[in-house]
């Protein structure tokens, strides 16, 4: 019922505005590159910096195991000042809430840190950080997830981003992402094509020494002016069936 009702405010305060960052659901996990928006600090805390306003982004995915994951992030924004960034988790009985602040650290790059709170299958407290870099024609990404967990009573190990996103085919972007945790690496490529009105994504993460973790492929488009978008894929090593629908969008700055 909680997360009814979350939803049903975020997408009322969006309602109001057309302006917001896609959420990609169909490029799965490639995104400390590209990751933007109050959802970023899931995979590259510095993608949370952004205009000035108050952005919302929502993101479901239902599977045929008990894997269906639940993502809610919201972020305010003013001139001159960090992002504030809160944003939730949640994945069966594992849960985990963040609080991060993102800022332009200089020229084309922004800098995120900030504390997370593991509340589900396993509890305790750790710190993220990342840096992102956005070029005209590339973008490269690395963060660090969950440090000093075991230093708060936690047992999440320490996951290690990094990836890169090329944009140099007009109205196409093209990634790459790889993903360390403890004896675990996720390698991932991906893309998006602008097609008239809609925005074509896939993606493919890999386990080089267990198969495939996750494929999918996404669609984007504006309804009522509120981006939506949706995909569907399988993942895990019995490649379980899923279906992602997110919402996304912004309320400009008043102050």
């Amino acid at each position: 019922m909680r997360q009814a009702l979350a939803l049903i405010v975020i997408v009322v305060l969006l309602g109001l505005t057309g302006y917001a960052v896609p959420i990609d659901p169909g490029m799965g996990s490639d995104r400390t590159a590209l990751a933007s928006g109050p959802l970023a600090p899931l995979w590259n805390p510095a993608g949370a910096a952004d205009s000035p306003g108050v952005h919302g982004a929502f993101l479901a995915t239902l599977t045929s195991s008990d894997e269906s994951t639940i993502l809610i992030g919201v972020s305010i924004a003013a001139d001159n000042s960090p992002t504030v960034c809160w944003s939730m988790y949640k994945q069966g009985n594992n849960k985990e809430t963040w609080g991060t602040f993102a800022f332009p650290a200089f020229a084309g790059t922004t800098a995120g840190l900030g504390v997370a709170y593991a509340f589900g299958a396993q509890t305790g407290i750790s710190f993220h950080t990342g840096v992102l870099y956005r070029g005209a024609t590339w973008a490269f990404g690395g963060s660090v997830m969950h440090i000093g967990s075991g230093l708060f009573g936690g047992g999440l190990p320490i996951e290690l981003r990094a990836g890169a996103a090329l944009y140099a085919i007009p109205g196409a972007t093209l990634t790459a992402n790889v993903s360390l945790s403890e004896d675990t690496i996720i390698l991932t490529i991906g893309g998006e094509a602008r097609i008239w009105v809609l925005d074509l994504r896939w993606g493919l993460s890999i386990i080089p020494t267990g198969g495939i973790e996750r494929l999918g492929m996404g669609l984007g488009f504006d309804l009522f002016s509120i981006p939506i978008d949706i995909s569907v894929g399988v993942n895990g090593e019995s490649l379980n069936p899923y279906a992602s629908l997110g919402i996304s969008a912004d309320i400009p700055a008043w102050w």
